[in-house]
C-alpha cells in the first residue's frame, strides 16, 4: 500500500508538468497568429497611402517626356518665313521701238508689197527697208531719212517690188533704224511667202507689244561696279539664244552675255542676268539686245536703250 500511495503522487506530478509543457507550445501558435493578423491589417491601412502618391510620379514621368517643346526652340526661324510677292515696276508692253503693221507674219504676198510700219520717237533716224531672200540674196533695199514727231509714231509707208526665179520662196522682210554713230538702234522682221503670181493672202500682224519688257535698267541709267543687272520679259522670236551687249559710241563691245530661253511659242519668257564689264572712266553705252534669225543669216530682231556705265 505505501508503495502505490507513493507511485500515485509521483504520476499526478507528471501529468501536471505535462499539461503545463502543452500549453507552453500552444502559447507561440496563438502570438502568430496574432501578430500575421496585426500585420496584415497594417498593410491593408497602408496601401492607400501608397495609391495616393502614384499620380505626382506618372505626372513627373509625363512632364520628363514631352519633346516637341525643346525641338521647336532649335529650328530656325528663316524657315518659317513664307514667300511674299515682291512688288515690281508696271510694264507696258505698248512701248514698241519699230512695229510692222503690215503685212503680218507668214502672209502670202505678190510683187509689190504695201508695207506699212511705226516707228518710236527716241529711234527715227537713218531708217532701212530690206526684203531678203532665203539665199540671203537683197531682193529689195531702200535706205533714208525719217524724224521724230514728238509723243507720236512715225508711219513709213513702202511699196517693195521684186522679182524670184521660182514660183515661191520664203523670205525676210525688216526694217531699221541708225544713230548718228552708225550703231544699229533698232529692227524688226517679219516672214514672208513670196510669190511670182498669184493673191496676196494675209495674216494678221504681230500684237502692238515689243519683245523685250525691261524693268531695269531705266532709260539714262547710270551704273557703277563693274556689273550691269538687266532683269524683265521677252518674247522669243525662235529657239536661238537671246545676245546681250553693252556697246560704245565706237562700235566697241565693252560687256556682253548669251541668254537660253525656252522655245519661242509667243509668250514673254523672265529672265534676270548680269553683263559684267569694265571701263575706267564714265562711258555712254548702248545696251543691245538681239536675236538671230533662225532661218537665213542676219538678225530677226534687236532693241536698244541708252545707258552710262562708269567703274
Amino acid at each position: 500500500m505505501r508503495k502505490i500511495f507513493f507511485v500515485f503522487p509521483f504520476l499526478t506530478v507528471l501529468f501536471l508538468m505535462s499539461c503545463t509543457a502543452e500549453q507552453k507550445s500552444i502559447v507561440p501558435v496563438l502570438a502568430s497568429a496574432t501578430v500575421g493578423a496585426s500585420v496584415k491589417e497594417q498593410i491593408t491601412k497602408e496601401l492607400p497611402t501608397q495609391t495616393a502618391t502614384m499620380p505626382a510620379f506618372v505626372e513627373l514621368t509625363a512632364t520628363e517626356t514631352v519633346m516637341p517643346s525643346p525641338v521647336a526652340l532649335t529650328l530656325d526661324p528663316t524657315y518659317l518665313n513664307l514667300p511674299t510677292n515682291i512688288p515690281t515696276a508696271t510694264l507696258d508692253p505698248s512701248l514698241i521701238l519699230l512695229r510692222i503693221v503690215s503685212p503680218g507674219p507668214m502672209s502670202k504676198v505678190v510683187s509689190p508689197i504695201e508695207f506699212i510700219a511705226h516707228i518710236s520717237p527716241d529711234y527715227t533716224g537713218t531708217t532701212s527697208i530690206e526684203l531678203i531672200g532665203e539665199d540671203g540674196v537683197d531682193l529689195y533695199r531702200k535706205i533714208f531719212k525719217t524724224y521724230s514727231n514728238i509723243g507720236y509714231y512715225t508711219r513709213v509707208d513702202e511699196k517693195i517690188e521684186y522679182q524670184i526665179n521660182g514660183a515661191a520662196e520664203i523670205a525676210r522682210l525688216q526694217i531699221s533704224t541708225f544713230d548718228g554713230n552708225g550703231r544699229l538702234k533698232a529692227l524688226n522682221s517679219v516672214r514672208l511667202l513670196l510669190q511670182s503670181v498669184g493673191e496676196n493672202v494675209f495674216t494678221p500682224p504681230y500684237a502692238v507689244q515689243d519683245r523685250t519688257l525691261l524693268r531695269t535698267p531705266v532709260l539714262g541709267d547710270e551704273v557703277k561696279g563693274g556689273k550691269l543687272s538687266v532683269t524683265g520679259e521677252f518674247q522669243p522670236a525662235n529657239n536661238l539664244p537671246v545676245a546681250l551687249e553693252l556697246i560704245d559710241a565706237a562700235g566697241k563691245v565693252l560687256g556682253s552675255r548669251l541668254l537660253q530661253l525656252g522655245p519661242g511659242n509667243d509668250q514673254y519668257q523672265q529672265f534676270i542676268t548680269d553683263i559684267p564689264y569694265l571701263v575706267t572712266k564714265r562711258t555712254p553705252v548702248l545696251l543691245v539686245i538681239r536675236q538671230e534669225d533662225d532661218r537665213m543669216d542676219g538678225l530677226a530682231y534687236l532693241y536698244t536703250l541708252q545707258l552710262v556705265i562708269s567703274p
